[in-house]
């Protein structure tokens, strides 16, 4: 599952690769180590609306919820992530895929590695080889939608691992099942954010990038909640023992 995300690039930078502005202007503040459960902000293109980027709260929240109850309610739903194979038929999802999706702005991401020999988790940060932007397939609610100042909160969308994530992200879910973000194709954006039709949606759903992704070891400073690791430092690769693996 993907818990972990990081958006360090400048405003400047993100407007001009997806031709939007921010709808807040300077309400954006980069990141190198976003942990889902905190209370920052993801940056988010809404269906439909592709020339302004919001900010959301990550995980998707019921329409007209209480913000107060965030954690407990991401603790016993866990929508961080909302899995392909569950969009058109949970109580929750089903509300959004149609006219609520999005892409989430992001370039890069942490998953763990699990080694065999210890059970020992590491992890690995993902990115596009040359450092640009990506989007993740994504899902919103509005939290509040006071026109003068709607809240948004969102979810990545989680598909079947290719070989290349299911080698590092190699610890399967209690279902059996290998897991990865969709990643959306710089081409598929405009189709994934105009499209309320269910057969092309699905379509869609089936994709990813063309992008190249690379992967690396980072500090296992990352799963420790007691210390600062929204630091450039915590994307540098980190070597570990070989042979572990």
């Amino acid at each position: 599952m993907c818990y972990h995300t990081s958006l360090t690039q400048q405003e400047n930078q993100i407007t001009a690769v997806f031709d939007a502005v921010y709808n807040e202007p300077n309400s954006y503040e980069p990141y190198y180590h976003f942990n889902g459960w905190e209370n920052k902000y993801l940056s988010i293109i809404k269906q439909d609306n592709e020339s302004i980027i919001d900010l959301a709260t990550w995980g998707v929240l019921p329409t007209n919820f209480d913000l107060s109850k965030r954690t407990q309610f991401l603790a016993k739903t866990k929508t961080l992530n909302a899995t392909k194979e569950r969009l058109f038929d949970s109580n929750l999802y089903s509300q959004f895929i149609q006219y609520q999706k999005c892409i989430i702005i992001s370039d890069g991401f942490f998953e763990p590695h699990t080694v065999s020999a210890t059970n020992e988790k590491i992890p690995y940060y993902f990115k596009e080889k040359n450092n640009n932007l990506f989007a993740f397939a994504g899902i919103y609610s509005v939290i509040d939608d006071d026109i003068s100042s709607p809240i948004y909160s969102a979810s990545i969308i989680t598909i079947e691992a290719n070989p290349f994530f299911k080698e590092i992200h190699n610890k399967p879910n209690k279902l059996g099942s290998y897991r990865m973000p969709l990643i959306l194709d710089p081409t598929d954006y405009w189709d994934w954010l105009h499209t309320s039709n269910e057969d092309e949606t699905k379509m869609l759903l089936n994709t990813f990038t063309k992008q190249e992704l690379t992967a690396h070891p980072v500090s296992k400073d990352l799963f420790k909640t007691s210390i600062d690791t929204n630091l450039p430092t915590i994307l540098n690769k980190v070597e570990f023992q070989k042979g572990l693996f």
